[in-house]
């Protein structure tokens, strides 16, 4: 049996290649010329140089494939520009069509589609589950969720076997652009405050758990089924910044903005991050993410999965903070 893991190099895809080869799969990764792939040439997998937004790159790449991982995509939160938005539709809209196209052309047992709770948008709601409407608006939220429903068209009119997992944010060794990262390297400034009043409830998943659910996926996933992977519950975001502050040593700034003054200041970044074409640190979306309270169930993995995240929240931040200092990330740009 062989898995096609695309987006192998990156993140979440290093940690499943590893766990996939340390379980005896023969795995094929599709990479791109530019990619470093070092660390993988001793485990073993299979190299086929391509690219998802070329699709005569892809053509064969399926052949004895058993199970695909699809991970690679295009990642920024924060852009909020049209051209940022096409570049998105690009990779994680068009690149993914090309790929479900040409593994629609193989007896494939299981496609898993790597998408986020991003695509679902910012939502007022006390528990989210798969049911709830998604209202994406950012260019990269929108991107997502158009690559949902592009792929869960190939189920439909090809009999392309997609099982989609949606995961919230991802944390763990690793990852030197994740948005975790982003917040432990303020938060070693001592410059991460608490803005507004309430609870600022977050969502947050080991990649350990998220790379179990995604096998999970390929052994008991229903086609056609989306299911929300995150932690058991979520956390106030005060807890997740104290624990982070705890094992970088930082004596953190424990103070709180008002909601008006966040965003009068995302606002003017926002407004040259137009004027001068450049992608924003900060946005409104991420101020109003950051002080809604979300609150995801995980009771449908659970159900049919049979997942249940096992990496508690103190043990991952340890685990990660460690990695990070260890390779001296939280001093890089």
């Amino acid at each position: 049996m062989v898995i096609l893991v695309t987006g192998g190099t990156g993140f979440i895809g290093s940690h499943l290649v590893d766990t996939l080869v340390s379980n005896g799969e023969d795995v094929r990764m599709l990479v791109r010329k530019a990619s470093k792939v070092e660390k993988f040439k001793n485990l073993g997998v299979d190299f086929v140089f391509g690219d998802i937004t070329d699709k005569d790159t892809l053509k064969g790449i399926a052949e004895d494939v058993d199970i695909v991982y699809h991970l690679a995509a295009m990642v920024h939160a924060s852009a909020i520009s049209d051209a940022a938005y096409q570049k998105f539709r690009e990779v994680n809209v068009n690149g993914s069509k090309n790929l479900a196209e040409e593994c629609s052309n193989h007896p494939i047992s299981k496609f898993i589609h790597f998408s986020s709770t991003a695509a679902m948008g910012l939502i007022e709601k006390h528990i989210i589950d798969e049911s709830t409407l998604c209202r994406p608006s950012t260019p990269y939220q929108k991107s997502k969720y158009d690559s949902e429903k592009m792929i869960l068209n190939y189920w439909r009119t090809r009999n392309l076997p997609v099982v989609i997992i949606r995961s919230s944010m991802v944390y763990g060794p690793g990852g030197e652009s994740s948005e975790f990262l982003k917040i432990c390297r303020i938060i070693k400034k001592g410059l991460f405050p608490q803005i507004g009043k309430g609870k600022n409830l977050t969502p947050i998943v080991c990649v350990d758990d998220v790379v179990r659910a995604a096998i999970l996926a390929a052994e008991r996933g229903i086609s056609g089924e989306t299911y929300l992977i995150t932690s058991e519950k979520s956390y106030e975001l005060s807890v997740i910044a104290k624990l982070i502050a705890d094992q970088l040593g930082v004596k953190r700034v424990n103070y709180r903005m008002p909601v008006h003054i966040a965003m009068t200041g995302a606002f003017i970044i926002e407004l040259l991050a137009r004027i001068f074409n450049f992608s924003p640190i900060i946005t409104r979306q991420n101020i109003k993410s950051t002080i809604a309270d979300r609150v995801f169930s995980i009771d449908k993995a659970r159900r049919e999965l049979g997942y249940e995240p096992k990496v508690s929240l103190e043990d991952g931040i340890k685990r990660t903070t460690d990695w990070y200092i260890e390779n001296n990330i939280l001093s890089k740009k």
